[in-house]
C-alpha cells in the first residue's frame, strides 16, 4: 500500500506478522523506517483520511490503529490515556491470570477432562502474551474471522458547511459488513449491510461516489450498496462469467489438486479482489468508471462499467496468462498492473520439455478510441524489464517444487473461508 504522495510504502509480511513502513528515496531505492510486529497475522491495512494513521485488521477479528511514524519515547508516554496509547506492562502484570478451579482429581468424564485441558492450554498461552512495545489502539473487534476493511470520509448530509464524517467499514466470514464510526469513536456501530449468504472477502468504495460500496466473497454475485442506509442497489452476476471462461481455456491438469478446488462453471467461486478506476476522458459522459474483479484460481479479470445513472454491467473479460494474485491500479495512466502465479503450470508439468515459467507481471490500459482494455500499456517497457530480471533470478534460485504445497496454501486461502460441515452451526 502506497500513500498519496508516493513517498511511503506499507508492506505486510504474514509469517512474522509484521507491518513495515518504507520510504522511497530520491534514487528510487527503499529505506525501512519501522517494523512493528502485530499480535496476530494482519489480513488488511488501510490509511485514515489524513494518512497519518495505519489501520490494521487481523483474521481474529480485531482492528488496530498505529501511527505512520513511530513517536519518540517521551511522546509515547504523553499519549497514555489518549486515543492512541500504548498498553502499560505494569497494569498487565497486576492482573491475575485465570486458573481453573477444577483439577484432574475432580474431573472424571471424558468431555470434562477435555474441557479442562483446553482451559489449561489457554491459561499457559495467555501467561506468555507479550505487550506491544509501540503506540497503538485497539479500535473494534468482530466475533467472526475478519476479512477486509475500508476507511471512508463523506460530507455530512444537510450540513450548510463542508463538514465531514468518517466511517470504518469491516467485513467478516459470517456474511456481515459492519459500518462503524471513524476515529476516535470506532466502537460505535452505525449499522450493518446484510445481503450475502456466504463469507464477504473484499470491499471496495468507489472513488467517484463514496456512498457506494461493492462487496464480494463466496457468493455467485457482487452486491452494490448505499452503505450509509444499508440498502442493496444492484446484484451483479459473476458465476456465469467464470463458467463461460472455463469453456474457452484449457488448463494443464494438476494431479496434486482436487478438481473441486479449481474454479469451474459448476463449482463455487471466491472473490479475491475488487478495484475501482475512474474514467478520466473519452467516454466520461457515459461511464463514471470501471470495476475490476478477480476470483481465486481464475486466469482472468472481469471488468464492469459503471454508468452515470448508477447501473453496473459487465463490460469485458480480460484473459491473462495465469491465476491472478493481485492488481495495482494506476489512475493517471488509466492502466492496471497484475501479478500472476507463474509456478502453477510449471509445477504441474510432468517433464522438463513442457515446463515453462510464465511472466510475473502483466498490464492492461484503457483505450478511449476502442472503448476497451488493451495490452498496449505505457508501463509495458518497465514490466518487460522486471520480468526479465525475475527470470534471471529464478534460473539461479533454489528449486521451489519442494515448497509448492506451502506456497499454494498461502496464495489460495480465500476459498477456505467457506463454512463446511459443523462450521455452519
Amino acid at each position: 500500500m502506497v500513500n498519496s504522495t508516493g513517498k511511503h510504502i506499507i508492506a505486510v509480511t504474514g509469517e512474522d506478522k509484521c507491518i513495515r513502513v518504507l520510504e522511497v528515496l530520491a534514487d528510487n531505492t527503499l529505506l525501512q523506517i519501522s517494523a512493528r510486529h502485530m499480535p496476530k497475522r494482519p489480513c488488511s491495512v488501510a490509511f485514515t483520511t489524513d494518512e497519518s494513521t495505519i489501520l490494521c485488521a487481523d483474521k481474529f477479528g480485531d482492528v488496530y490503529a498505529i501511527p505512520l511514524f513511530e513517536p519518540h519515547n517521551d511522546q509515547k508516554d504523553a499519549m497514555n490515556g489518549q486515543p492512541m496509547a500504548t498498553e502499560q506492562p505494569s497494569m498487565e502484570a497486576k492482573s491475575k491470570p485465570f486458573i481453573p478451579a477444577a483439577t484432574a482429581l475432580t474431573v472424571h468424564t471424558k468431555r470434562n477432562q477435555q474441557a479442562l485441558k483446553n482451559q489449561q492450554s489457554l491459561t499457559s498461552k495467555s501467561s506468555g502474551k507479550k505487550c506491544l512495545d509501540f503506540a497503538h489502539q485497539l479500535l473494534l473487534g468482530h466475533v467472526s474471522l475478519l476479512t477486509d476493511l475500508a476507511y471512508v470520509t463523506v460530507l455530512v448530509a444537510g450540513s450548510t458547511s463542508s463538514s465531514t464524517r468518517s466511517y470504518l467499514l469491516t467485513s467478516d466470514r459470517d456474511e456481515h459488513i459492519r459500518v462503524s464510526r471513524g476515529l476516535p469513536q470506532a466502537h460505535i456501530i452505525e449499522g450493518y449491510c446484510l445481503g450475502h449468504t456466504e463469507f464477504v472477502s473484499k470491499l471496495c468504495v468507489t472513488p467517484w461516489d463514496c456512498s457506494c460500496l461493492i462487496s464480494g466473497g463466496g457468493d455467485d454475485y457482487l452486491l452494490i450498496w448505499k452503505w450509509l442506509s444499508s440498502e442493496v442497489q444492484q446484484r451483479v452476476e459473476l458465476k456465469s462469467l467464470v463458467a463461460g471462461l472455463e469453456k474457452k481455456i484449457t488448463r494443464v491438469p494438476r494431479q496434486d489438486i482436487e478438481p473441486s478446488s479449481i474454479a469451474t462453471g459448476t463449482d463455487s467461486i471466491a472473490v479475491t479482489g475488487i478495484w475501482a478506476i475512474q474514467t478520466l476522458s473519452g467516454n466520461k459522459e457515459k461511464y463514471e468508471g470501471y470495476i475490476i474483479v478477480a476470483c481465486e484460481r481464475v486466469p482472468a479479470l472481469f471488468v464492469y462499467s459503471w454508468h452515470k445513472n448508477g447501473k453496473v454491467e459487465h463490460h469485458e473479460t480480460l484473459e491473462v496468462e495465469g491465476n491472478i494474485l493481485d492488481v495495482a491500479v494506476l489512475p493517471k495512466q488509466m492502466s492496471i498492473l497484475y501479478t500472476i502465479d507463474n509456478l502453477e503450470d510449471y509445477l504441474s508439468a510432468t517433464d522438463d520439455q513442457t515446463r515453462h515459467r510464465l511472466p510475473n507481471l502483466g498490464s492492461y490500459c484503457y483505450s478511449c478510441a476502442a472503448c476497451s482494455w488493451v495490452r498496449d500499456s505505457p508501463v509495458q517497457q518497465s514490466i518487460n524489464t522486471i520480468n526479465e530480471w525475475a527470470a534471471m533470478q529464478e534460473s539461479t534460485a533454489p528449486d521451489l517444487e519442494f515448497r509448492s504445497d506451502y506456497i499454494r496454501d498461502y496464495l489460495y486461502a480465500t476459498e477456505k473461508l467457506r463454512k463446511r460441515g459443523q462450521d455452519e452451526d
